[in-house]
């Protein structure tokens, strides 16, 4: 089974919080989709991932797929349009773990 890595972190714009502007908190990863491995295309995907169906498997060919958003990214770098597709399970960075809410005394 081929594997599937991200293409490069990409930073946000500034975002303030507790009162302090704070450069380049959000990243999104910038993924490379090989033809095979997401449906409806042709060619090479370069997007920028925004949203996981992480909820919503969808069982297609054998395999499972998530649907995914993002803004796609073209051979010079340049951000295009808004997309949606579905991708390779296997394909995409793992699901964040869910962090417990801290408790205060």
């Amino acid at each position: 089974m081929r594997r599937c890595h991200p293409k490069v972190w990409v930073a946000d714009e500034p975002t303030m919080r507790d009162g302090r502007l704070q450069p380049r908190l959000h990243r999104r990863l910038v993924h490379e989709f090989a033809e095979s491995d997401y449906c409806y295309g042709i060619g090479t995907l370069t997007i920028k991932l925004d949203r996981i169906g992480w909820d919503r498997p969808v069982p297609f060919e054998g395999d499972t797929w998530l649907e995914v958003e993002g803004t796609v990214i073209d051979g010079s770098g340049r951000e295009g349009a808004r997309r949606e597709v579905l991708v390779r399970a296997h394909c995409l960075p793992p699901r964040p773990t869910r962090k417990r809410p801290r408790l205060r005394p």
